[in-house]
């Protein structure tokens, strides 16, 4: 008997939480990796980049990977949308990108961006929960994301610098339909982006999701 797409991202989750595929990552990442959350037939997948660690390792800090989710969901419930019933939440990425740095006070790590080892080694997991939740639309939140997401699944190997150039564009394939957002740090850390125009933009994808 088949098993529901519930349990399906269930076990999904326990493999990205037990993943170790980037021995680099594997080994100095102080946080686990970051599964997907929300509702497991939704008809929107939001990708983030990756789970953000503040410098100091404070998971409750307003840039950390817990703030960007938080301040998601407090996006979702100005809206139409929900976790619960038609949106998922989940990163290109789901480690937290770090490589050992040496000081005078020791070994520690920094925190990067991810390698394209990194992400090809990560992309299946976003494959599978695509295949799974069968999305309508993906949303990309900044232009890294948005270029991986055009290269794996729309076979574009053109890459965009000018997130401004594609904000709320639509492309399509046979299989679901990408719309470029900013990413949440815009708001959360640079302030170039206003939080109500981050809310008008997902009440733009609450009101485009009634006419797919």
């Amino acid at each position: 008997m088949p098993i529901s797409a519930k349990e399906s991202l269930n076990n999904l989750n326990k493999e990205v939480i037990s993943c170790k595929k980037c021995p680099d990552l594997a080994k100095w990442r102080k946080h686990p990796p970051v599964p997907g959350t929300g509702a497991s037939k939704a008809k929107i997948i939001i990708v983030c980049n990756y789970p953000i660690i503040s410098e100091s390792g404070n998971k409750s800090s307003s840039n950390s990977n817990t703030g960007q989710y938080k301040f998601i969901r407090k996006i979702l419930n100005k809206t139409a949308l929900s976790l619960t019933r038609d949106t998922y939440i989940t990163n290109l990425v789901k480690c937290t990108p770090v490589k050992p740095l040496k000081d005078a006070s020791g070994t520690g790590v920094k925190y990067i961006k991810p390698s394209k080892k990194h992400i090809d080694n990560c992309i299946s997991f976003l494959n599978r929960e695509i295949s799974i939740i069968t999305p309508h639309i993906i949303v990309a939140l900044g232009i890294d994301v948005s270029n991986v997401i055009l290269q794996k699944f729309f076979s574009l190997e053109k890459k965009y610098r000018n997130m401004k150039k594609i904000h709320m564009r639509l492309f399509e394939n046979p299989s679901f339909k990408l719309v470029p957002f900013y990413d949440t740090k815009e708001v959360l850390v640079n302030g170039t982006i206003k939080e109500e125009e981050y809310v008008k933009d997902f009440e733009s994808l609450a009101r485009f999701l009634k006419t797919v």
